[in-house]
């Protein structure tokens, strides 16, 4: 599969649900950004301090995203459930069937489109959205302390979007 595919194509999976550490906080958009880069910061000193290694690639789920400020949350996989402390709380991502796309390349105006199509799933193919959905970013290694200038060029970014949908079709 050539990435162009891979970065038009939808697919319904089934997710297995997923302990997480998060911070989550209500900011202005225009500090995306700076504060997921301060998120992550409070997430891998939680996680060397405790001596835990994250199961996978940093996320973020808006929990609503408007004009000026977003309520997001910023997390890291873990394999067992670990309790949290002040900022960091211990959640989990749910399971069940989600549809998946990959947006490869810099969060652009081309991350917009690919959320349409995501979002224009689940009417397609007679779905509701369930909850909402997050964007994994697999280009950084929460295992790391280093910061964004350690990443790949944007031109390298994989990022995963995820939307949970509903179990059952509507009919």
């Amino acid at each position: 599969m050539t990435d162009e595919q891979t970065r038009n194509d939808v697919e319904l999976v089934t997710l297995d649900s997923q302990p997480i550490l998060s911070v989550r906080k209500t900011v202005p958009v225009a500090k995306l950004g700076e504060t997921q880069g301060e998120m992550l910061g409070t997430l891998t000193n939680y996680l060397r301090q405790q001596g835990v290694r994250p199961a996978g690639s940093p996320f973020v789920r808006y929990h609503s995203f408007g004009a000026s400020e977003s309520d997001l949350e910023f997390g890291v996989p873990v394999a067992e459930p670990l309790a949290g402390e002040g900022r960091v709380v211990s959640g989990t991502l749910p399971g069940g069937p989600a549809i998946t796309l990959w947006h490869l390349g810099p969060h652009d105006d081309r991350l917009g489109e690919a959320y349409r199509r995501l979002h224009a799933w689940p009417g397609e193919h007679g779905r509701a959205i369930a909850v909402p959905g997050w964007e994994v970013y697999c280009w950084i290694d929460a295992s790391q302390e280093s910061g964004s200038e350690a990443w790949p060029a944007p031109a390298n970014w994989r990022t995963l979007l995820v939307q949970p949908v509903a179990d059952d079709k509507r009919w």
